[in-house]
């Protein structure tokens, strides 16, 4: 059996390949899906500093039996009181628990009940 130089290459760049893919999938499940509404100024920021697998904005889909989640591993998200007790309760439901809730003071959008939240899947 021959070894040319060619076939060196072809055998790296599949082993390249390979190798690449699951750490690639490893990364995007890390990612959160970010939930923002996109009717508050502070709520637009924490969206625009996030690195995510997805996002959902509130104001255009709603929360109320209107969102589908899915299955996400991690989720992350700046909103009003109320958006975060739905959510809390929906995600709960497909097994995922809050790794941190904190109150954020609405200095732009003059909102006084805004939290920062994040799950996880058990």
């Amino acid at each position: 059996m021959r070894v040319s130089r060619r076939s060196m290459l072809k055998g790296g760049a599949l082993a390249g390949s390979a190798l690449a893919v699951p750490v690639f999938a490893v990364e995007i499940q890390q990612l959160p899906l970010v939930v923002f509404d996109s009717g508050i100024a502070e709520s637009v920021a924490f969206a625009a500093t996030q690195n995510g697998s997805g996002s959902i904005d509130l104001r255009h889909r709603g929360v109320r039996g209107e969102v589908t989640v899915g299955n996400p591993r991690y989720v992350t998200g700046l909103t009003r009181w109320s958006d975060w007790t739905v959510l809390r309760g929906l995600l709960e439901e497909r097994g995922l628990r809050t790794t941190e809730e904190t109150r954020v003071p609405g200095r732009l959008s003059g909102r006084d009940h805004l939290f920062r939240w994040s799950m996880i899947a058990r």
